[in-house]
């Protein structure tokens, strides 16, 4: 710093005495910019010519401080424009005593401090001045005799002889020494530069090292750099261009090596050649590798030479041991934050070579894998230590190859393998599609096989198994984008299934267990060989069970049994998902048939069962399906069960059909009946193609607000949907109607269509007055039991309450014999104790003139609550006289109230029916172990539920003529049924032409036909051809519309038949089905209580109300309603 208070001095004696021209001048030469505020506060002094103050009488003796501010311009705003001047930057006293500045620095600071502050100088400061002023005695530097001469302030300055030691040569070791570290550590350059040079140097050339010694400060702006140095700072010599070489290689310069180079000053030249190594080093010269890589020395530059040699070492081509590498990693570990993988690699090959691999996996913790090289050797360690987190990490470096490699590698998880295998689909889906295909099968990802299969739909062709496999495991979310594209590749499977190649990925166990899922089981001794003993009796006991000969009775032991031995058996990955997958099936399929039981004790459990299936956050999509086909099958018996699904639905699909359907189930279980109804109306206007199930969901919105008092909406409902109102009776529209104006308080409309009702039923039956007015009341009274009669049963209030008023209206208007018997029955219905025999009189004497009222009289009564077992008994035991005596007279249609009566049912069995159980009866003779398909379909549980029932002699079975010829017709070869089988059901061909021979189709045939036809009658062929049908089918023309819409949308070819004009109504096999039990029902066959038409067809079950009030025979369509049929002896 004097250095460079000299040269501003001398810049001041060369500006003659203008003290602002002195100052500004001075501002512009480059020591100035050297000099740090504190010391260009002793230049403007100096500028300003400053002198010592006079000693005044006014000053009392003492030195006037100078003003700093005096001739300053005020600013506009007066005092507080004030600027502060150069020379208040002078150190203040306490910090300048502590400084490490020299002596002559300190005294000219305090003098110029002691006449500024006047009054305010600390009187204890004036021991230091002494100090200082003898230090100075012993000789300063020349500057501060030259400041004395340029401000008299200073004066006192003078008087000190000057310093000789300042003109000497300094030391210039420490300054050398400090030299050995890497030029691009700014750290370390910056703190050498601040160092004091030993040498003289040009002031341009000192601005422009302080001006780089700034930039380092912040970041360091090198493409300045190159501006800055030249020409003040390039081609110097000797320590000068150590500067140079040191600056030039810091920012990257090419010319370093050059400068460095031609240093030849023996006391810098060793470092200057250390300096060129490094650099060579990093400009990739490694000739001196071998030396530079083992260089001893420890200071900075040393190491740093050592580092980068052994940074470099990807590129020396030589073979290392396993010493040196680890020497390498202890070089580049001590100086460097993470080794670079390449040494370490290294390391880990040649551990590899010599079996050593403990240590390997050691040293490849942490590593990220960058070619095929490395890859090999990792996976190779991978099979016997996990280093799967390395492995996956490294998937973004590895090119295709090494991709498919991974994917393909059994010791990878499957998580890293399918990575790997989508990672290469992206980037060559047509190149490596088998490949990924494969790989995808392997670890049984479904999700991402069903996406490649769905955009490339014709590989279904090629894959069908693997197709089949996606359907039955997906799961359903991934499946609820893409449900329609996977109803297409099934279909696409099942035809090509019998000709594709065979597919070499599938294990024998998987295309088994696939299989089996499907239905039929190619071979079950395949799966039956991976299961341990218990396994395997568990697994035929739960087959037993699920088959027509079995007690429909599965165990919660057998099925753990059987979840245990899945659990030990030796499979791999895709197996044990399948066996998962079947262990599924065989839940839902027992649960199904605990639910159709009735039993509470089994429904409970089945419900349990039901939650922990549907809890699974991965269910599948076929699990799903089969729960919403129960939904609609056996509503809110299974609600608890599934509660769980509707939090999945309301996650995943909110707005689906199933979702509406699944909390309409949960709340009319819970009693929010119109909430149910509202869900269940918009459930099925989500309908489309399929009038059937629009129909049922409609009918269960009706029902619903029926519960819930509704009314209004349901009539509404009705009243908007023309369609609708054709496929539900008229008793039900009545019955809505009706309490929808009592609720509305229009009772006289409400009497007033009850007796419309009244007068229809019995306009032709008699044209006596009296009679027909009891007719009448008849008819309403039966007509009062109509909400009782459904199963489930309909509220009763306010119905039957208004029917009542209705039949009192009738029977004020003139008193008869027999209304006389109708009160006094009713008031003995209505005592608390009754007493039976005077029921039994009253029935007696009502049975004389009509058998059937005095029968419904006693039924009515056996079916009072309060009613003892024993009066019970008597009365059941006198109504079967009566019935006996009278029954000839009572046709079977008009039997169908009379429940306490032990009258069978007789089932007329349609076609489809027979042909469904034949194709069952044929898959069974196809399995290996004659149990049939797995499936628990509501088609086969049907025809089991029609058999069982049958063998338990509780109903008559009816194959009528048109029907068996109809049959026997369809199923002529073995090639004829295996037509009528569904595209959705895969029936391997060879198997089947291997076992399904015309001599055991002609045998199935006739034992279904003996089976299914044990009861035989005799049909008035006249009077069943004399029943009009007709008119009834126009009343409900917008139901068959809509049936033939949908059966031609499913290009179904089934013929229609024309009335007037028309050919939209069903066709004649069937309109002579109705007809046939029609006439039955005038039969007066003292056996028959009732006639049922069991039948899947749409034709008849949308319709079945209507068929049975009109003409007396109900419709089943399924086992539960069978058995609600048969078993509870409800019509």
């Amino acid at each position: 710093m004097e250095q460079y208070l000299l040269e501003c001095l001398d810049s001041l004696s060369q500006s003659g005495d203008d003290k602002k021209r002195r100052l500004n001048r001075v501002q512009k030469i480059s020591a100035w910019d050297l000099l740090n505020k504190e010391w260009r506060a002793l230049v403007a002094l100096a500028a300003k010519k400053e002198s010592l103050p006079e000693v005044t009488k006014d000053t009392g003796g003492n030195l006037t401080p100078f003003n700093p501010n005096r001739n300053r311009k005020i600013g506009r705003r007066g005092g507080k424009g004030l600027r502060r001047s150069l020379e208040d930057n002078l150190e203040h006293p306490s910090d300048v005593i502590l400084s490490k500045e020299s002596e002559g620095y300190k005294l000219a600071v305090l003098i110029a401090q002691k006449i500024k502050m006047g009054n305010s100088w600390n009187l204890e400061w004036n021991s230091h001045l002494d100090t200082l002023r003898k230090s100075c005695e012993k000789g300063i530097h020349p500057v501060w005799n030259k400041l004395a001469k340029e401000a008299n302030i200073f004066a006192e300055l003078s008087r000190f002889k000057i310093s000789h030691d300042s003109k000497k040569n300094k030391d210039s070791s420490l300054w050398i020494n400090s030299s050995y570290f890497d030029p691009e550590d700014t750290v370390e350059l910056k703190s050498w530069l601040d160092m004091s040079l030993p040498f003289n140097a040009k002031t341009d050339q000192l601005k422009v090292i302080q001006k780089i010694k700034k930039d380092m400060g912040n970041k360091p702006r090198f493409s300045e750099w190159n501006k800055w140095i030249d020409p003040v700072l390039r081609n110097q010599s000797k320590e000068m261009a150590l500067i140079e070489g040191m600056i030039l290689a810091c920012c990257k310069h090419g010319d370093a090596i050059k400068v460095l180079d031609n240093i030849s000053e023996k006391s810098i030249v060793d470092v200057a050649k250390k300096q060129v190594r490094l650099l060579k080093l990093r400009a990739g010269n490694l000739t001196n590798w071998e030396e530079d890589s083992k260089i001893e020395k420890e200071d900075l530059l040393s190491q740093s030479i050592r580092t980068t040699a052994w940074r470099q070492i990807e590129n020396i081509e030589r073979d290392f041991t396993i010493e040196e590498l680890r020497f390498g990693i202890d070089v580049l570990s001590n100086s460097e934050k993470k080794v670079p993988d390449f040494i370490i690699w290294k390391l880990v090959f040649k551990l590899f070579e010599i079996n050593e691999l403990e240590q390997a996996y050691d040293a490849v913790n942490g590593l990220i894998i960058r070619n095929n090289e490395q890859l090999k050797i990792a996976l190779k360690i991978n099979l016997k230590k996990d280093i799967a987190t390395i492995i996956e990490q490294s998937l973004d470096n590895l090119d295709e190859e090494g991709l498919l490699v991974v994917a393909k590698d059994p010791s990878c998880n499957n998580e890293i393998r399918i990575k790997a295998a989508t990672k290469v689909l992206e980037s060559d889906s047509i190149r490596y599609m088998s490949d990924i295909l494969d790989i995808f099968t392997d670890v049984a990802d479904i999700e991402n096989l069903a996406k490649v299969l769905v955009e490339n739909k014709s590989l279904a062709k090629v894959y069908p198994e693997r197709v089949l496999m996606i359907w039955h495991m997906i799961s359903a979310e991934n499946a609820k984008n893409i449900a329609d594209e996977l109803e297409i590749l099934r279909d696409d499977a099942l035809k090509s299934i019998t000709d594709s190649p065979e597919d070499l990925i599938l294990s024998e166990v998987s295309k088994a267990l696939i299989s089996l899922l499907d239905g039929i089981p190619r071979d079950m001794n395949i799966i039956n060989q991976k299961l341990d003993s218990d396994g395997l009796l568990a697994l035929n006991e739960v087959r037993r069970a699920l088959s027509p000969e079995g007690d429909s009775r599965v165990s919660t032991k057998s099925i753990q049994k059987l979840e245990d031995s899945i659990k030990i058996a030796d499979l791999d990955y895709l197996e044990r998902r399948l066996f998962e997958s079947l262990g599924d099936s065989l839940l839902l399929n027992r649960i199904a048939m605990d639910i159709e039981s009735g039993m509470s004790d089994r429904v409970t459990e089945a419900n349990q069962t039901l939650i922990s299936i549907t809890s699974k956050d991965n269910i599948s999509m076929q699990n799903v399906r089969f729960v919403i086909e129960m939904i609609i099958e056996h509503g809110k018996i299974i609600a608890e069960g599934i509660i769980p699904l509707e939090k999945w639905y309301r996650k995943n699909d909110n707005n689906s059909l199933d979702s509406r359907l699944i909390k309409a189930t949960i709340q009319s279980s819970q009693g929010n009946y119109i909430q149910a109804a509202r869900e269940y109306e918009d459930a099925a206007k989500r309908i489309k193609h399929d009038f059937e199930k629009y129909a049922l969901i409609m009918r269960k919105a009706l029902i619903s607000y029926a519960h819930g008092g509704g009314w209004n909406n349901s009539v509404n409902l009705i009243n908007s949907k023309p369609a609708l109102s054709a496929s539900v009776t008229e008793r039900f529209q009545l019955y809505l109607n009706v309490c929808n104006d009592e609720v509305g308080n229009k009772k006289d409309k409400a009497r007033n269509r009850l007796h419309e009702y009244a007068l229809k039923e019995v306009q032709s039956e008699t044209s006596n007055i009296k009679e027909n007015r009891e007719a009448q009341i008849e008819a309403l009274e039966l007509f009062m039991r109509y909400p009782e009669e459904l199963d489930p049963p309909l509220p009763k209030s306010p119905f039957q309450g208004r029917v009542r008023a209705a039949i009192r209206g009738l029977q004020g208007i003139e008193n008869t014999h027999r209304s006389e018997l109708d009160l006094k029955f009713e008031q003995e219905m209505s005592r608390e104790k009754k007493d039976i025999y005077e029921i039994q009189s009253i029935a007696n004497q009502i049975a004389d003139y009509a058998p059937i009222r005095g029968l419904r009289k006693l039924e009515r009564a056996i079916s009072s609550p309060n009613l003892s077992e024993n009066n019970k008994t008597t009365l059941e035991r006198v109504a079967g006289a009566m019935f006996v005596q009278h029954s000839e007279s009572i046709p079977i249609k008009e039997r169908g109230m009379l429940r306490n009566l032990s009258l069978k049912p007789v089932v007329i069995v349609d076609t489809n029916i027979l042909i469904d159980t034949l194709k069952d009866d044929l898959l069974r003779e196809m399995s290996g172990d004659s149990f049939g398909s797995l499936n628990w379909t509501g088609d086969r549980s049907f025809h089991w539920m029609l058999r069982r029932r049958s063998k338990e002699k509780l109903m008559f079975m009816n194959i009528p003529p048109m029907v068996r010829a109809e049959f026997q017709n369809r199923v002529k070869t073995p090639k004829d049924v295996l037509e009528l089988f569904s595209k959705n059901v895969y029936v391997d061909s060879k198997t089947w032409n291997e076992k399904i021979t015309k001599t055991l189709l002609e045998k199935k045939v006739k034992q279904i036909c003996k089976e299914f036809g044990n009861w035989d009658c005799k049909i008035n062929k006249k009077r069943m051809k004399e029943i009009e049908l007709e008119e009834f089918m126009i009343q409900h023309k917008n139901i068959f519309e809509e049936l033939t819409k949908q059966k031609m949308s499913r290009e179904d070819n089934s013929k229609r038949s024309t009335i007037k004009g028309q050919e939209i109504y069903p066709e004649g096999g069937d309109i002579q089905i109705m007809r046939y039990a029609a006439e039955l029902c005038n039969n007066i066959n003292p056996e028959i209580g009732k006639v049922i038409i069991a039948t899947r067809d749409a034709d008849f079950k949308l319709i079945s109300r209507s068929l049975e009030e009109e003409f007396g025979f109900g419709i089943v369509g399924d086992a539960q309603e069978l058995n609600r049929r048969i078993l509870r002896k409800v019509s």
